[in-house]
């Protein structure tokens, strides 16, 4: 991973980057918001570690910033004693996590696995799909009348391929000519190519609700593909595609499915109720504000229920939320037919690493 940390402190910057150098990372370190901000207009980054308190630009001002002109990477914040509850608002504010200072390796090296497997879910693993490839199999093969959706119309015609350029500020006309499409026929599908395309005009909550809407149309008639560019997707972004390419109203629950700690707390609650301690242990965290602030925010999203000295457990959404993950796993199993998620191979090459699942 490219990694750039940034804070005032040189021992600690050389200490960050000595640890992360040790798992092979490369590492680019700033003693400022402003140097840090030319860096990251210089090359690409995949995670930033910035310290909360940065001068006279705080670290939350570069939070904000980085959002906005790098939305695909990942903030961890660096935090002091005594600023427990900035850390928290931080995460509030979208940053993915955050670790205290004096930094502990064990914490850090714990932080990467899960950025690596919140990073690993634009990927999925079989090569990349043309989506004009898998339009003509559906039709050829499996018998399909197919609606593709793409930027540029595919060369030629393709027999039982109907082609609707992708608009993608108006998510609602591509609602619409699905319905139209589908309506009418016995066996469709869709391929709806660039989804990230969507992504970047419109929140996440919308395009997984436009799914939801596409896969009913499509009900008992067929399944819909969804492609994408991985080196345009961010990790939220991916989770809700996943989440939509496999369950109805999974926007509800996409806040918490986005976090991997709240992913994996809510594995081991599939598995029963769970102490406070038991919840800290799944999600391999000694930090108990930190899985405090988790638990809070999946109470409060309706998913888990706590009273009193009671253990937590799932509410019937979160038990939905469960079978949620456990389909999103699925995806990657290439077992059965139906609803798909793919990559596109880079452009310029035929083939590049990613690829299409089956659900």
């Amino acid at each position: 991973m490219r990694l750039l940390v940034v804070d005032s402190d040189p021992e600690l910057r050389e200490e960050l980057g000595s640890i992360f150098e040790t798992k092979h990372h490369a590492v680019t370190t700033s003693d400022s918001s402003a140097k840090a901000v030319r860096e990251l207009e210089a090359r690409e980054f995949d995670v930033m570690f910035t310290d909360i308190r940065l001068g006279r630009q705080s670290g939350m001002d570069l939070l904000v910033e980085a959002q906005r002109r790098w939305p695909r990477m990942i903030v961890v914040m660096l935090t002091g004693k005594g600023s427990i509850e900035s850390a928290v608002e931080a995460i509030q504010a979208g940053a993915f996590d955050y670790l205290p200072k004096p930094v502990n390796p064990r914490q850090v090296l714990r932080v990467l696995e899960l950025v690596q497997a919140q990073l690993a879910l634009v990927e999925t693993k079989t090569p990349p799909r043309d989506p004009v490839e898998i339009a003509r199999s559906l039709a050829t093969s499996e018998g399909y009348e197919v609606l593709l959706i793409t930027p540029p119309p595919p060369p030629g015609t393709i027999e039982r391929v109907s082609h609707l350029p992708l608009d993608a500020e108006n998510p609602f006309r591509i609602r619409d000519a699905v319905e139209s499409f589908a309506e009418p026929r016995a066996r469709a599908a869709v391929v709806l190519a660039a989804i990230e395309e969507l992504l970047a005009r419109h929140r996440e909550e919308d395009v997984s609700k436009l799914l939801e809407e596409i896969r009913a149309c499509l009900d008992g008639k067929g399944p819909l593909a969804v492609g994408y560019n991985p080196s345009k997707m961010s990790a939220t972004g991916a989770i809700a595609v996943r989440a939509s390419i496999v369950a109805a109203d999974a926007h509800t629950t996409l806040e918490v499915l986005s976090n991997p700690i709240r992913r994996l707390v809510l594995r081991r609650l599939g598995d029963g109720p769970c102490t406070f301690m038991q919840a800290m242990e799944a999600a391999q965290l000694d930090d108990t504000s930190k899985i405090a602030f988790h638990l809070r925010k999946m109470v409060e999203s309706g998913l888990i229920e706590h009273d009193g000295n009671l253990p937590y457990r799932l509410t019937p959404r979160g038990t939905g939320a469960v079978d949620v993950l456990s389909e999103i796993d699925q995806l990657d199993s290439e077992r059965g037919s139906g609803n798909r998620i793919f990559t596109v191979p880079a452009a310029g090459s035929a083939r590049s690493a990613g690829g299409v699942v089956e659900q």
